[in-house]
């Protein structure tokens, strides 16, 4: 945002390479990867990030909706996209002039990509989606299959380039995922016995650990290429983010001192603390809030009181010679210790994901190339 605010969000390319590296030794190198950057790159930022990924070999891009496949295009991308996410007719007829591939599960998505396809005089291009128990997007059941399949016979410019499905509980419920590759599989075979052979995808990253099974003809990477949330399935994988500051005061508080709004810590005997330019303004999230910690020279330094929307304070009693030169790392690594989006999503019972994809537009992007 800013180069005078010293709250920054740097982004470590060659950790998401050295990520996507592990589920390609993962996956023997043998299906086709579709690196998933929706959400900007799950918070990284997707114009980077898929660059770099489709030098490391990546062979399509995914995405939630059309905007985001839009962003991608106007950044000089013109790798596959596939948009994973519902579209409206107007989306699906943006998709087409902008050569993405769209999700379908109804035969209108289908209608108004032919629509679109004519009169641009180009084929479109969909990936079948099948809801084989998530219960949010696709075909359910084998009626309205066929139902799908009779419009698309009538809509010979739209290229069923792929069939998916997306696993609800891959690693936690093995009855279920093994129901739904099953279901899958009916429908795939359906597909086929009409005499289209698509691209057929099932696994994310939970998915892809479940081995040769769940990988068809590609999979595709989200949350591991992040390094964080399936960290124990993929050993190697490391958190490519790192969040960092620099205090704005150092100060020594007195026994029965109170710090923040609402008073809820209080100094038990001479304290130090470090007032730091982050807050939930940010994106740190406030129910962090005597629970964190930060790292000051390579040591933990708890937050104390409540977090403020613009600033909060951390005891660095413990950090000897802590002072206002310092870098604050709130997520990420410095000298051998580590805070990750894993640690600070148990902290509040949420997951790493909304972790990072938190913060906001007020902390200054640094990309890390190597």
């Amino acid at each position: 945002m800013s180069a005078f605010r010293p709250t920054v969000l740097s982004v470590d390319l060659g950790i998401i390479e050295s990520n996507y590296d592990v589920v390609v030794r993962r996956c023997q190198n043998r299906p086709l990867q579709i690196a998933v950057v929706k959400a900007d790159a799950y918070g990284h930022g997707a114009p980077a990030v898929s660059k770099a990924l489709l030098n490391r070999g990546a062979h399509m891009l995914a995405v939630a909706c059309v905007d985001e496949a839009v962003e991608l295009r106007e950044a000089g991308i013109t790798a596959p996209v596939l948009v994973l996410g519902g579209s409206s007719a107007d989306a699906l007829s943006e998709a087409v002039a902008r050569g993405v591939s769209a999700a379908v599960y109804a035969p209108e998505h289908i209608r108004a990509l032919q629509a679109r396809a004519e009169t641009l005089g180009c084929v479109a291009r969909a990936h079948l989606k099948i809801d084989t128990g998530m219960s949010r997007i696709g075909i359910r059941g084998a009626d309205a299959l066929r139902t799908m399949l009779d419009a698309w016979s009538s809509c010979p410019r739209v290229q069923m380039e792929g069939i998916f499905t997306h696993l609800a509980a891959a690693q936690s419920d093995p009855d279920f995922t093994r129901l739904q590759l099953s279901l899958f599989d009916e429908a795939c075979a359906a597909v086929r016995a009409r005499g289209y052979r698509p691209m057929r995808h099932a696994a994310a990253s939970e998915g892809i650990a479940l081995g040769p099974d769940a990988w068809y003809d590609a999979v595709r990477p989200g949350i591991v290429l992040y390094g964080a949330g399936v960290g124990d399935l993929f050993p190697g994988v490391r958190p490519a983010q790192t969040l960092s500051t620099r205090p704005v005061r150092v100060q020594t508080l007195s026994v029965g001192d109170t710090v923040s709004y609402g008073r809820t810590w209080r100094a038990d005997g001479p304290r130090t603390v470090m007032t730091l330019p982050i807050g939930y303004g940010d994106g740190y999230p406030r129910a962090l809030s005597g629970k964190a910690d930060v790292l000051v020279r390579g040591r933990r330094a708890p937050i104390v009181g409540r977090v403020c929307m613009d600033q909060m304070m951390v005891d660095v009693t413990d950090v000897p010679g802590a002072c206002l030169d310092d870098e604050v790392v709130l997520m990420g690594c410095q000298d051998g210790e580590a805070i990750t989006p894993d640690e600070l999503a148990d902290l509040i019972d949420t997951i790493p994901y909304e972790i990072m994809l938190g913060f906001t537009r007020r902390v200054t992007r640094v990309v890390v190339e190597r």
